[in-house]
């Protein structure tokens, strides 16, 4: 009779592959979601877009953001705890821009409407749909390499939140000098100065703080009051896939676009 019972638990654990007998040596492992993935195929199509899409995985504050092959986008997730290999995106927020190929980002945003699980692979991730499906295949994105240093020098404002800064008289700007934690400027109109700070231990984090500005009228303010209302609510820096600069809001959504200006200097005689 033992003989028999043994024999039959033998082969109950070839028959579930090992995974909850012996060492446990195949058991699933679980997987590290953390950074930024690029998404390279969506319902088993591969992405052509030439601003490739990408999201990235905040896991301490279960925050989604990236970009969907055109806008950036934002949002939330849910983890289940209880139930490895479950992740569900709240309502994801993007910026308005239009591009010639809005197919790639429409796909993008729909397909992880229907996402509710994950799985690691030797490429990188699977998301999945309830039945275990393939939506997309993520593989592991290379962040270029740059920090708060690299801003060092004079930006000009290209955008303002989701709209394209026109042209002005006085083109608007920011200079920062990282020795002394200065930034000057112009926002347009009058001229800016003030200071910046980071948080410890969060490279990319940036605030600005004592802004002040000259008070000259002139015929168009609104671009000016919304430069320095953007400038209030700046937490965080990111660049972008063209080399632009993106001041984010403490949700993570841009507020200012900032261009390297390559050409004469801003700086006001």
């Amino acid at each position: 009779m033992k003989k028999t019972f043994l024999k039959a638990a033998v082969l109950l654990c070839a028959g579930i592959g090992m995974t909850a007998c012996g060492s446990g040596k195949q058991a699933v492992q679980p997987v590290d979601l953390t950074g930024e993935w690029n998404i390279v195929t969506i319902n088993g199509d591969t992405v052509h877009a030439a601003n490739k899409p990408f999201i990235g995985l905040d896991m301490a504050d279960k925050r989604v953001y990236g970009n969907a092959g055109c806008n950036r986008m934002m949002g939330t997730f849910e983890i289940d705890s209880l139930n490895p290999g479950k992740i569900q995106f709240g309502q994801i927020g993007t910026t308005r821009m239009i591009c010639p190929d809005m197919d790639t980002e429409n796909k993008v945003l729909q397909t992880l409407n229907n996402v509710k699980g994950y799985a690691g692979t030797e490429e990188g991730l699977v998301l999945t749909d309830t039945e275990g499906n393939t939506l997309m295949t993520l593989e592991k994105r290379e962040t270029p390499a740059f920090s708060a240093e690299n801003l060092g020098g004079e930006w000009i404002v290209s955008a303002i939140g989701n709209e394209q800064v026109g042209k002005m008289e006085k083109t608007p700007y920011l200079a920062f000098d990282f020795a002394e934690k200065r930034v000057h400027g112009n926002a347009g109109c009058n001229i800016i100065n003030g200071s910046f700070s980071q948080e410890e231990g969060n490279a990319n984090s940036l605030k600005f703080s004592q802004m002040i500005s000259t008070m000259m009228a002139c015929p168009d303010m609104d671009t000016e009051r919304k430069i320095l209302d953007a400038l209030n609510k700046v937490s965080s820096f990111a660049l972008n896939e063209d080399d632009t600069v993106s001041l984010l809001d403490a949700e993570g959504t841009p507020v200012l676009t900032l261009t390297r200006n390559n050409g004469k200097s801003l700086v006001e005689k």
